[in-house]
């Protein structure tokens, strides 16, 4: 861990990426392929896939629905 930062009522960590990695079916010429590797995003109160808003992060769910 690099650093930590208080915010409000919660800390935000900063770090170094050391390692990363992926499936064989999620490279194209030894690079990752977005479309593939299927990522979710956290922007603002959503959670993001590669073009569509996949959930919400106040909402209120049981087991692994969104």
């Amino acid at each position: 861990m690099i650093q930590t930062i208080p915010m409000f009522d919660f800390t935000m960590f900063i770090g170094e990426i050391v390692a990363a990695y992926a499936n064989e079916d999620c490279l194209d010429n030894g690079k990752p392929n977005a479309l593939k590797v299927k990522p979710t995003i956290l922007m603002d109160s959503g959670y993001f896939d590669i073009k569509d808003r996949v959930g919400s992060v106040f909402k209120v769910c049981s087991g692994n629905e969104l």
